[in-house]
């Protein structure tokens, strides 16, 4: 009988960047251990793409940022309990008779209000009374975990916790379980892969692809200073490429407030003049990790907030400058060599930006490093292969293997 992993996520995500790591995960899987089968479960409870589970989150989000911590804190317990509580049962049956189940990808361990808290608590329950064997993978953690949240990540502690993989400096994993389970180690995001697991272009689009992301997202997530937030900020820089004499192509990840903040750009009365003389384009808003993996792979270079815009250009090899929100994003920077084409801060300035972009663009990717980081992305997901038993791993050499 061949081998089945469960993959717990977010791979419906309206933030397709959450799917890129989901698909490649699974992709590579399947590469290193043909024949393996491979399911997901959304822990947001979607059952596909563009799937709703929450509508009006702009507005949500505002309410609980108006509350006290307290009080927000039960208002999450009171509205995801009722859907945690439906979706279990469907949990249980996947979790049945698996070989290994995978919690990973993504800013997971992050406690906002106790969302990812609680649905990760309810994973951990029903894997444990499965008697599942699990792995974290590839997840990032933030130091936001309140003494509820804390508690709550900590039953991941009573499964058969079998590794612990985390993409950031493993202190903030470490500092906040008191060194419970298994020590973490550093593992690459999965999307790193995306090169393997999705098509690109044949004809390069020789743009610059600028990500855009909802300013109030942005600083309701954020861990430090916003770098270039704001919708004029985009425009100003748009401008400043074009200028430049870039091309521009203007995208978002998919999230609902980011696809109502790229249409705010492009009726910005500056961007609306340089669409109308064919230097700028929106690209439509991506449904799936699939669009999104298709609009960066054409792009000569990418600027982007979001962490999975900057991994997929890197996973195909096209330079990208990273604007600083969150400290996971000048961790990836830093991890693969690419620190000065990272910039933090609040007073970005557009022009600064532009100059940057095209000073990546000149550098180019490092071959031989980007051979290295796929390398390393391509091992630590066969090592997964391991926790089931010995003679699960993949044949030597495998995990490095060429890219295509």
């Amino acid at each position: 009988q061949n081998m089945r992993i469960v993959i717990f996520g977010l791979p419906y995500s309206a933030n397709v960047g959450d799917g890129v790591i989901a698909e490649c995960l699974a992709h590579e899987l399947r590469r290193a251990k043909p024949g393996v089968h491979v399911d997901h479960v959304d822990l947001s409870g979607r059952n596909g793409f563009g799937a709703q589970t929450l509508r009006n989150r702009s507005a949500a989000l505002a309410v609980l940022s108006a509350l006290p911590l307290r009080l927000r804190q039960r208002l999450v317990i009171w509205r995801l309990g009722k859907m945690l509580a439906a979706l279990r049962p469907g949990w249980v049956q996947a979790a049945r008779g698996a070989d290994l189940a995978v919690i990973g990808g993504g800013q997971l361990f992050s406690d906002a209000d106790l969302n990812f808290c609680l649905k990760v608590a309810q994973a951990a329950d029903v894997l444990r009374a499965a008697r599942t064997p699990v792995a974290v993978y590839g997840v990032g953690v933030s130091r936001n975990w309140t003494r509820a949240g804390t508690a709550l990540f900590n039953r991941v502690f009573s499964t058969d916790l079998r590794s612990v993989g985390v993409r950031d400096p493993a202190e903030a994993w470490a500092d906040q379980t008191a060194g419970a389970g298994p020590e973490p180690v550093l593992t690459r995001d999965p999307g790193l892969l995306a090169a393997s697991c999705y098509t690109a272009p044949v004809m390069p689009g020789h743009s610059v692809g600028v990500c855009v992301t909802d300013p109030k997202i942005l600083a309701y997530h954020a861990d430090g200073a916003v770098a270039g937030r704001g919708i004029d900020f985009f425009a100003a820089l748009t401008g400043a490429l074009v200028a430049a004499g870039r091309d521009v192509t203007l995208f978002c990840n998919g999230a609902e407030e980011d696809r109502a903040a790229l249409a705010r750009l492009a009726a910005h009365p500056q961007v609306a003049a340089l669409v109308a003389k064919g230097r700028v384009r929106a690209a439509p808003a991506p449904g799936t990790p699939t669009d999104l993996a298709a609009i960066i792979a054409a792009c000569d270079g990418v600027i982007a907030h979001r962490l999975h815009a900057c991994i997929l250009a890197y996973a195909f090899a096209v330079p990208c400058v990273g604007l600083g929100w969150d400290r996971k994003l000048e961790s990836f920077f830093t991890s693969v060599g690419a620190a000065r084409f990272f910039i933090g801060g609040a007073g970005a300035d557009a022009t600064e930006v532009a100059q940057r972009c095209e000073a990546a663009v000149a550098a180019g990717v490092d071959p031989g490093r980007h051979a290295e980081v796929l390398a390393e992305s391509r091992a630590g997901a066969a090592a997964l292969l391991t926790l089931v038993n010995p003679e699960s791993a993949p044949p030597p050499g495998a995990a490095s293997s060429g890219n295509r």
